[in-house]
């Protein structure tokens, strides 16, 4: 599952994103998270998502929710313009055509969206 730190640091993003996932729930007025999609970048594998996932919601009306996973391609960032988030093959923004810049690798998944009822 990686080293010790890089291991913390993902379980800590993953806290994140739970948290996230639950106040966009309750912003919904939605009591329980029934499916999370999740966007990740790198190869971090599945069982190490699903893992840090189960460890921080359980207790949470996230605990039991599905966890889905969409696999992507680099992230970029471009600061050359307007700050525009996008993925692509050879990092040239969609905005302005000039070269961004790359989401360290240690990021490795994002909230894409969520489910809830």
């Amino acid at each position: 599952m990686g080293a010790p730190e890089s291991r913390l640091n993902q379980i800590e993003r993953m806290r994140v994103l739970v948290a996230q996932a639950l106040a966009e729930a309750r912003q919904q007025a939605l009591p329980t998270l029934r499916v999370v999609h999740l966007v990740v970048y790198g190869n971090l594998p599945d069982s190490d998502i699903h893992h840090f996932f189960e460890l921080v919601s359980t207790g949470t009306s996230a605990s039991g929710a599905v966890l889905h996973i969409d696999r992507a391609g680099s992230r970029y960032i471009c600061w050359n313009c307007c700050g525009t988030r996008f993925e692509s093959s050879d990092g040239m923004c969609p905005n302005c055509g000039e070269i961004a810049m790359e989401v360290p690798e240690d990021i490795a998944f994002g909230l894409k969206r969520i489910e809830a009822g």
